[in-house]
């Protein structure tokens, strides 16, 4: 319990954090990262009224195809209309990219750890933290399940785990907490941080699975079109394997 909640019952605070992505205490990487970020990222509401985000409905189209929910998922239907935010996007360089923004981002980069990134671009740390860990992305950013070994991971957990808790670290300047809205995959600009988030459930549910039920849990409430598979890993989710 924060500064924030002291003197609330604790079961009112339970009920109003339930769903949202923990907060992460800055150390270590993190905090290096920090100390050279020379911004959050920008996340804004474009049109609060042609933003909103009616889970009720979203699920109503699932029953009507059939679909039978998960507990998970008939929780999130109850959840009131939401607003639907949208982010700035820092773009890692790739062969698409330009001269001129290869520059701009070069121009821009620091070195954090080992390595130099940009501080905002939140694809780099995700793709850093799988690198580090041994393991291969799959082409929207989780794991690849061929990668997933029951003895750990091929590479360094404790520095992937380092990684990704730096890139969560710059998500969650950039976002209210408790942030209690949505943050649709469907946005492009949004992705990096499904996968940031999802990078660090990933990896830390290989050291500690109880701990990462919750992150994964905050991804499908934060998307519930869940275009990433948390829902599946999740708690009360439709293939909730149990920790």
């Amino acid at each position: 319990m924060d500064e924030t909640t002291v003197g609330q019952d604790p079961r009112t605070v339970a009920k109003s954090l339930e769903g949202t992505v923990p907060w992460l205490v800055p150390s270590g990487l993190a905090a290096e990262a920090l100390a050279v970020l020379d911004r959050p990222l920008l996340s804004w509401i474009q049109d609060p009224e042609y933003n909103e985000f009616d889970s009720a409905d979203f699920y109503a189209e699932h029953r009507e195809a059939g679909d039978k929910l998960s507990k998970l998922e008939r929780r999130i239907a109850k959840l009131p209309v939401r607003q639907s935010w949208r982010m700035e996007r820092v773009w890692s360089p790739d062969e698409e990219s330009s001269e001129a923004y290869d520059a701009a981002y070069e121009k821009a980069a620091v070195t954090i750890g080992d390595r130099r990134l940009h501080p905002r671009d939140l694809d780099a740390y995700a793709t850093i933290a799988y690198e580090v860990a041994g393991l291969r992305q799959d082409d929207e950013g989780g794991f690849d399940d061929e990668d997933d070994h029951e003895d750990g991971v091929p590479g360094e957990l404790d520095a992937a785990l380092e990684w990704a808790r730096a890139g969560v670290c710059v998500l969650q300047q950039s976002l209210p907490w408790p942030f209690t809205d949505v943050l649709l995959y469907g946005e492009l600009d949004n992705r990096p941080a499904h996968r940031i988030l999802f990078a660090y459930a990933d990896l830390l549910r290989r050291r500690d699975p109880k701990a990462a039920a919750v992150w994964f849990t905050a991804l499908v409430y934060l998307n519930p079109n869940d275009n990433l598979g948390a829902r599946f890993i999740a708690p009360g989710g439709p293939q909730y394997p149990g920790f």
